[in-house]
């Protein structure tokens, strides 16, 4: 009889282990988690409407959360969509052994987009008036960008959010006589400072290339250094 509960103990621990390392490793596709990933975003902005397939879930033993993610995700504003590669989210376990849902972070990566789409989706989470203005100014251009979100327990929006990609071919319209295009470089946004590297324009057919450029938010004011 001893024997036999201690092959049975040994069986349920090798089969847990099993299923740790296959949910760790491979992870399962489920739509469980879609109502609530979408109930998510739109705490962002109740308009915006998340179109999601299956979602691809890990486990993550060590931080005691489960990785979700999402491919082909189409995120629609007002009769407006906007294509995204992927939706990847960190839940936390507690939350679901609680029954009370909480993500704690969302990233979001989007296909090639034209840039003035993405910045009127950037207004939705901050709708500052410097978005606005350079809304109007760019006329053209693409980009690619990786979005970065954290919730609170609460389920609500932490104020330090992080904006990577970069922008190919752009266009903007400053004065008449000033033509600039072939604007291409590399960002990094946040909170409090913007970051652009490897800056290469053309204006009025010649071309500038600018290393770094940062502009830093201190108080009411914007402190702007580079090369």
């Amino acid at each position: 009889m001893i024997k036999i509960i201690y092959r049975l103990l040994i069986f349920l621990a090798t089969s847990l282990l099993l299923l740790i390392v296959y949910l760790s490793v491979i992870g399962i596709k489920t739509d469980k988690f879609n109502n609530e990933i979408v109930s998510q975003i739109k705490k962002i902005e109740p308009q915006l409407e998340l179109r999601i397939d299956a979602v691809s879930a890990k486990l993550d033993l060590l931080n005691l959360e489960i990785n979700a993610k999402t491919i082909g995700t189409d995120l629609i504003y007002r009769d407006k969509t906007i294509e995204l590669e992927s939706i990847k989210s960190n839940i936390s376990l507690r939350s679901i052994i609680n029954k009370k849902f909480s993500l704690n972070k969302i990233f979001i990566s989007t296909k090639t987009l034209k840039i003035k789409d993405l910045i009127t989706f950037i207004r939705l989470l901050n709708n500052d008036p410097k978005l606005f203005i350079t809304e109007h100014l760019i006329k053209d251009g693409y980009m690619v960008a990786d979005l970065k979100l954290e919730f609170d327990d609460l389920g609500n929006i932490i104020e330090n959010y992080e904006i990577n990609g970069f922008v190919n071919d752009g266009r903007i319209n400053v004065f008449k006589k000033y033509n600039l295009n072939k604007i291409n470089f590399i960002f990094e946004i946040n909170q409090k400072s913007f970051k652009f590297n490897d800056i290469k324009l053309s204006l009025n057919k010649k071309n500038i290339l600018l290393p770094e450029l940062q502009i830093f938010k201190k108080d009411k004011e914007y402190l702007i250094s580079g090369t």
